[in-house]
């Protein structure tokens, strides 16, 4: 009995203390006023540096779990938690990535 709580106890550690997938991180609400005077040009610019923002700190955010879950393997169940990770970035990049699209499926798709 005992070692099924330790074993509860130490699954629930290590999965606390594991940085998010960037798949699993919601997109973040953003301030759009920026791309309402955007031209069409402008925000397909805009589209592609904002991925490119998105692809560097979704590395980061994949660099992080992966550190999280070896931390939490190899030395203590939950120590992983200390390292930090992207999560907030990984989200505002995805936020100014759907904002980005929106503005231009209203504007410029037609």
């Amino acid at each position: 009995m005992i070692y099924k709580i330790l074993l509860a106890s130490s699954l629930f550690a290590f999965l606390a203390g594991c940085a998010s997938a960037p798949a699993d991180i919601a997109p973040a609400m953003v301030d759009t006023s920026a791309y309402k005077g955007m031209t069409c040009e402008g925000l397909l610019l805009a589209a592609q540096n904002e991925g490119v923002n998105l692809e560097s700190v979704s590395k980061d955010q994949r660099s992080a779990r992966n550190w999280d879950i070896a931390l939490n393997i190899l030395l203590i169940p939950g120590f992983g938690a200390i390292t930090g990770d992207s999560e907030r970035e990984v989200a505002e990049a995805k936020g100014r990535v759907l904002a980005i699209q929106n503005e231009y499926g209203s504007r410029c798709n037609g």
